[in-house]
């Protein structure tokens, strides 16, 4: 595995604490993503969700238009892509066109002429994070062909920081399940999402590193959910969200 930098390693524990305090309508703002745009540099930075029929979900930095032709050309083409997401959506490494296409085959593909070229894109490294069945969920770094490849420095840090990306996104998807339910019982979002890991028999300190705070802050966040719920055990206040 490579070896991180001291800077590169407080940079990317600067990001997770940023990217998991955040409370959004997507689970990687534009911040994030801007954030995460300086950690691995790139002209073109996305986090996207796809199912079969197509994205369903962009955040991009810079934003940059897409013609019909162009999203169809990606459709039709994304096969012979060397990062399609049909291929790789479950991996867990992060992978660039680089191992697997040198730049002259890369240059004959279909893909490349009617999907990169018009961005003028020749170097892109992907990271997919875990997602249901026929969906994917990936990060996108890309850079023109003035710019140098990615290296194995852009790769360990991606790879180190995916686990915790994995968790922001499910971390997501608990916050929207219970969200409509908080403004019944005046929960706060982490008070409630807390009492849900609770309720997967999780403990204070388990709950902590997930949620990348101290365990004493678990603790107090569990004190004012059993105020404002009237009870005083842990398995009284899961019953109260169910």
């Amino acid at each position: 595995m490579v070896r991180l930098s001291q800077r590169a390693l407080r940079d990317a524990l600067e990001f997770v604490h940023i990217a998991s305090s955040a409370e959004a309508a997507e689970p990687f703002p534009q911040e994030t993503i801007d954030l995460l745009a300086r950690l691995v540099p790139g002209e073109l930075v996305n986090y996207s969700e796809w199912d079969s029929d197509g994205p369903t979900l962009t955040v991009e930095q810079p934003v940059v238009p897409m013609t019909p032709a162009m999203s169809e050309a990606r459709s039709v083409f994304c096969s012979s892509f060397p990062l399609s997401n049909l291929v790789w959506s479950a991996d867990t490494r992060a992978r660039k066109i680089s191992d697997f296409l040198s730049l002259r085959a890369l240059h004959r593909l279909d893909y490349y002429d009617l999907v990169l070229r018009p961005y003028r894109i020749d170097h892109q490294m992907r990271l997919w994070l875990a997602a249901p069945s026929g969906f994917s969920r990936v990060f996108s770094f890309s850079r023109r062909s003035v710019q140098r490849d990615f290296d194995e420095r852009d790769r360990g840090l991606l790879e180190l920081l995916r686990p915790f990306l994995v968790t922001i996104r499910e971390r997501f998807d608990l916050r929207q399940a219970h969200e409509t339910k908080n403004g019944d019982n005046g929960l706060t979002n982490r008070e409630a999402e807390i009492l849900r890991l609770v309720a997967r028999g999780m403990t204070n300190r388990e709950i902590a590193r997930i949620l990348f705070v101290s365990h004493h802050t678990v603790r107090k966040h569990l004190e004012h959910a059993y105020d404002k719920l009237g009870v005083h055990t842990r398995t009284a206040a899961i019953a109260q969200l169910n």
